[in-house]
């Protein structure tokens, strides 16, 4: 049994071992990955489409931080190094109290590039459930 980890623990991770994730706390049939991008380029959440990791993404927008604390500003070097990438369906592990869970759902919003820095996004989960309709909850994910 692994130890749970605190954010300052997570802050000395290496930034390629951790992701902030934003997924529906419950399943959700249906797919809301293009209404998710619509309104959060709308919101300025989200800037210009990207490649991370190899993956689509997006880069982070004017906006962003205004979503999360620390606010750190908006011409932030470390809030511009951040990519959105936007699900169909994702799946990760996260860790709860004495151990770890696996979970698999749709309209998956992850933060790519991070290291721990943000870690109060109530605003960016009560953002998301307003777009979708569906209760969202936020974590670090360890990879």
């Amino acid at each position: 049994m692994q130890a749970k980890k605190t954010i300052e623990q997570l802050k000395t991770i290496n930034m390629s071992d951790i992701m902030l994730k934003f997924w529906p706390k419950n399943e959700v049939a249906e797919i809301k990955e293009e209404l998710l991008k619509e309104q959060l380029s709308k919101l300025k959440i989200i800037g210009e489409k990207s490649l991370f990791w190899n993956n689509v993404a997006f880069k982070s927008g004017t906006n962003f931080n205004d979503y999360f604390e620390p606010n750190l500003g908006k011409d932030d070097e470390y809030i511009k190094s951040l990519y959105i990438k936007i699900s169909e369906c994702d799946y990760g592990i996260i860790e709860c109290e004495g151990d770890f869970e696996f979970i698999d759902r749709n309209n998956v919003v992850s933060i790519l590039g991070g290291d721990g820095t943000l870690d109060i996004w109530n605003r960016m989960t009560d953002t998301l459930t307003k777009i979708t309709g569906d209760e969202y909850q936020g974590g670090w994910e360890l990879l």
